[in-house]
């Protein structure tokens, strides 16, 4: 099953003004080197917004953001807890939950749809310590 990451307003604006506003300045200059790099971040920061995903399939939750994957076995997960916590994790939003897994994994993500997601988790693994 698929779900998109929340995304913050707030976050978008961030991101996208100073990308955006980089890459128009870098369209009215001269260097064809400083358009090209500016096209190249925007095409990738643009991969990470619209491309951040989690899926559950076959007692795994897989973590895709741009071209990076991480894929977690849902009988490893401790604990999953609501958090606010900022630190740079593929998350849209500042809604996110945190998954302890392993002997010292964590990862940070903000599905849209938290209650689902969390509601099939247990489903694969009951023993998980949950705090939301």
């Amino acid at each position: 099953m698929e779900f998109h990451s929340k995304k913050d307003l707030w976050l978008g604006l961030l991101i996208w003004i100073p990308i955006g506003g980089g890459f128009i300045a870098s369209l009215m200059g001269e260097g064809l080197f400083i358009k090209i790099l500016m096209l190249a971040i925007l095409i990738f920061i643009g991969w990470m917004w619209f491309g951040t995903r989690y899926y559950i399939s076959n007692g795994i939750i897989i973590v895709k953001y741009g071209p990076f994957r991480k894929s977690i076995v849902i009988k490893d997960i401790k604990t999953i807890k609501k958090t606010n916590n900022p630190i740079s994790s593929p998350a849209l939003s500042i809604d996110r939950i945190e998954i302890r897994y392993g002997y010292s994994g964590i990862v940070l993500i903000s599905p849209r749809d938290m209650e689902g997601f969390i509601k099939l988790i247990l489903k694969e693994n009951g023993n998980i310590e949950i705090n939301i």
